[in-house]
């Protein structure tokens, strides 16, 4: 009767060994991630700003918000740009204003955030 104590005593030690040296070998520390911030648009999360997304292939600025004001540049789909103002002509056509003049909203998607906008130019089909 004593010997059959002893091996199960034995086994459960075995198996306790075991299992210590499982969980030992398989709990390995991850590396450290690092989490690096893109500081080249401190405005990208701003509550209060808005970003938009040219959609169609190209758009002229205007410099005021009406078709047949001058011509200030050109933006290609694709590209993003941080909205300073928005306005609607007597059309009742949406314009945004951004540092290179005007755009009507026609040919922009119009985001609460950056990163919202990148997202969706990743996504654009040309």
């Amino acid at each position: 009767m004593m010997h059959r104590h002893i091996k199960i005593s034995a086994i459960h030690i075995l198996v306790i060994l075991i299992l210590i040296s499982v969980t030992f070998f398989s709990c390995h520390k991850n590396k450290e991630e690092v989490i690096e911030f893109n500081e080249s648009h401190p405005l990208s999360l701003a509550p209060d700003v808005e970003w938009a997304l040219v959609t169609d292939p190209y758009a002229a600025y205007r410099s005021d918000i009406e078709w047949n004001a001058e011509i200030t540049n050109h933006c290609r789909r694709g590209d993003i740009l941080q909205v300073y103002a928005k306005s609607i002509d007597k059309q009742k056509t949406v314009w945004y204003k951004f540092e290179q003049g005007w755009l009507p909203e026609t040919c922009l998607s119009i985001y609460s955030n950056r990163y919202k906008a990148q997202t969706a130019a990743e996504n654009l089909k040309d």
